[in-house]
């Protein structure tokens, strides 16, 4: 072995230990994190979750205990930012799901949405039905079943063996085109769509990225709202009634 690929393993070795280290400790902070929430000391369970977070770690479990330990300490926006981002990596969870809904509950401001045809409600559920790492994985293995299938198909005896080869190929093609088709739109959306939380008691929302202009309407803490632009601090919102308006950055937050 040359010098070179020596201090290449050495690395590699030692960048492997880092990160098993690194994951070692989010798993301490988080079980930390757990039994503080246990015992009923959330501020402190908060500080383990972030902690975790800002390790550069995250999955939909954190952000869901995170979101009910800012839920159990009163702090409603940051409760509902955090079961957001949970319902973003776990979208089937029952849990997560009545949670954000529980706490969407305590929001002052009640924003009805505009109607949408079934058509369309129907095919956001589809889109949705799995999340995107569940996604890649029917990709992928609807990819692989395709190949396997034709493959076999070439090399079948029988004309029995390759229909059922050419059918369960033909299934299996169909498959990885319709994950393929939603993992795109949902990425397209997820790149282009962008969602906020209000995080201020009471924000005053005007008609233009300036404080002296006129105010448009009054947002309360919780409320979601899409990000449409941004400019010098201020970011262009659209509510889900249609409103449009300007609140200033540090008053909410992506989620």
């Amino acid at each position: 072995m040359t010098t070179m690929k020596i201090l290449l393993t050495a690395v590699c070795v030692w960048l492997c230990a880092g990160s098993a280290a690194s994951a070692q400790d989010a798993r301490t902070l988080f079980d930390e994190g757990n039994t503080l929430y246990l015992q009923q000391r959330y501020p402190e369970a908060i500080a383990s979750y972030e902690a975790v977070l800002k390790g550069g770690l995250e999955s939909g479990e954190l952000q869901f205990n995170l979101g009910n330990a800012y839920f159990k300490s009163g702090r409603l926006a940051p409760a509902i930012l955090a079961f957001e981002r949970a319902h973003s990596l776990m979208p089937n969870d029952d849990d997560v799901v009545f949670n954000l809904q529980y706490a969407n509950l305590r929001v002052v401001d009640k924003i009805d949405p505009v109607p949408q045809l079934f058509i369309y409600r129907w095919a956001d559920s589809l889109l949705l039905f799995f999340s995107p790492s569940v996604q890649l994985w029917l990709i992928y293995c609807s990819f692989l079943a395709t190949l396997a299938s034709f493959g076999y198909l070439l090399f079948a005896r029988t004309f029995r063996a390759r229909r059922a080869a050419l059918l369960f190929g033909i299934v299996t093609a169909a498959w990885f085109a319709f994950s393929a088709v939603c993992y795109g739109i949902n990425s397209y959306r997820a790149s282009t769509t962008v969602y906020a939380i209000v995080m201020s008691d009471v924000s005053n929302i005007k008609s233009a990225p300036d404080k002296k202009g006129g105010d448009a309407f009054v947002l309360h803490t919780g409320v979601k709202v899409q990000v449409l632009d941004g400019v010098n601090g201020w970011k262009k919102i659209r509510l889900a009634d249609g409103k449009i308006g300007w609140i200033q950055e540090q008053e909410c937050e992506t989620i």
